[in-house]
């Protein structure tokens, strides 16, 4: 505040006054003075304009600030939904949500409420898990569902070790009559029946062997199988308990061997129904050679697809067809291995052929999708091929192909692990399973984004019904 000195007009006194007031009162005669001094308005001009440039400068600092902090939230949200697509696409999400469904099959096939209720909290935590890397729900600490995630994995021992009194379980081996298999004629039968009968239908035998030693394995595979008229399936050549084989008539059977508890689980499954057909004149059929053997079914021939399988082809005649179709221009961005060949046309059409064993292959033709011809120039393999064609992507068929392979070993794992989850050396084996599976989840992972066509979801209903029944010895 600042004092200015003055003189009342009425009684001549001297006083000081604050030069910010306009008018004050004599303290020594009471008249009222007008305070009009040029000093004092320059003041208060002055403070005024200190005031507005105070006003302005507290403005714009909060202007400032507003921005600052709109600006670290917008790049708070970029980084959490980079964060987010990071977690959709990586790896640790698929382990959550795969592993998430194992925990729901566990609840509905564990007995026992202690056994359930823990397959629950496990399905919990891997969900919750996955909500929190995806953003839909908030996660309340960082790394929070980190640590829901290996609370969930510890959790598997302890769920898988609870509960096996399901029926299937408890029902102790006894000696089956092979007058009850209704696949009987298909059936090599063992040297001794004596095991459990889990599926018993006209086209599909689940069977298990008991107190079978690996020799009598061997034996039977080598001898009572390949005698009953099984050719092995050269997919499986080199596993040591894993056997695969078709008879002439397409029958197929799988046995795995459990080591650790002496047992064979024998899967015998019918064959596709065929039947005597004309080769195709209208439709994308209509462009390729008739193949040798018209004994066959067709799923799909349109102006779009064409899918076809054919039996009693041997491999030689399959050979033969994929020389005729090279011979007919199909050689363009090809892909030949021994038992697969893709490749295009100068017209842009697509072909697969597949021999998938049991004297069938496989032969699926697609209209090239045209908004992607100047993109497909610079292809060099059928793996890039557009999502939008309806044929079968050989990358596809591959990454089912290598999943189904994966359910025989993951089967035969835990068929070990949960007779005997408490024996240590089978965490080595866990150990290679999940080796296993992060080979798989990386063969699947470019299908994230991806829609199936009408092919691709044909071919995976058959390998998910395939798993399905692999999987229902566990059960």
């Amino acid at each position: 505040m600042k004092l200015v000195k003055l003189k009342c007009e009425n009684c001549g006194a001297k006083l000081e006054v604050n030069s910010e007031l306009d008018n004050i009162k004599c303290s020594f005669c009471g008249a009222e003075i007008m305070i009009d001094d040029e000093a004092s308005e320059l003041n208060r001009i002055e403070d005024a304009k200190l005031k507005s440039r105070k006003k302005n400068h507290e403005q714009d600092l909060k202007e400032r600030q507003e921005k600052f902090e709109q600006e670290l939230k917008e790049k708070e949200i970029l980084e959490r939904m980079n964060a987010k697509e990071a977690f959709k696409k990586g790896k640790f999400s698929k382990v959550l949500l795969v592993f998430f469904a194992i925990s729901v099959l566990l609840f509905f096939a564990k007995d026992g409420f202690f056994a359930k209720f823990l397959a629950l909290i496990q399905a919990g935590l891997f969900i919750c898990s996955w909500l929190m890397g995806m953003e839909i729900i908030k996660e309340p600490k960082k790394g929070l569902k980190i640590i829901l995630a290996i609370a969930a994995f510890v959790l598997v021992v302890p769920v898988l070790s609870l509960g096996n009194n399901s029926s299937y379980k408890e029902e102790k081996p006894t000696t089956i009559d092979i007058a009850e298999i209704e696949l009987k004629e298909k059936f090599p039968e063992p040297n001794k029946l004596f095991g459990r009968l889990s599926t018993n239908r006209k086209d599909l035998l689940i069977i298990e062997i008991c107190d079978v030693s690996k020799k009598e394995y061997k034996e039977y595979v080598n001898g009572t199988v390949a005698k009953a008229g099984y050719t092995l399936d050269l997919e499986y050549e080199d596993w040591d308990t894993v056997y695969g084989a078709y008879d002439k008539d397409g029958y197929n059977i799988r046995i795995i061997y459990d080591d650790s508890d002496s047992e064979m689980h024998i899967t015998l499954t019918k064959p596709e129904k065929m039947e005597d057909i004309e080769w195709p004149t209208t439709g994308l059929g209509s462009l390729l050679p008739a193949p040798k053997s018209l004994y066959a079914n067709i799923s799909w021939n349109n102006s779009d697809t064409f899918i076809v399988h054919v039996g009693n082809t041997e491999e030689e005649d399959y050979n033969a067809y994929v020389k005729e179709c090279e011979n007919l221009g199909y050689t363009i961005d090809y892909s030949k291995e021994d038992k697969y060949y893709s490749a295009k046309n100068s017209d842009g059409y697509e072909l697969h052929l597949r021999y998938l064993g049991g004297k069938v292959m496989e032969i699926s033709l697609e209209k090239e999708d045209a908004s992607s011809d100047d993109e497909d120039d610079s292809k060099t393999t059928t793996t890039t091929t557009a999502a939008k064609s309806n044929g079968l992507r050989s990358d596809f068929k591959k990454a089912m192909d290598d999943y189904e392979k994966f359910i025989d070993r993951y089967v035969a794992f835990m068929k070990k692990f949960n007779k005997n989850p408490s024996d240590l050396s089978l965490i080595n084996d866990y150990a290679k399973y999940m080796e296993d599976y992060s080979k798989m989840v990386d063969s699947f992972e470019k299908w994230d984004d991806e829609d199936l066509n009408d092919a691709e979801m044909k071919y995976y209903l058959k390998v998910q019904t395939s798993v399905t029944k692999k999987l229902a010895g566990l059960v």
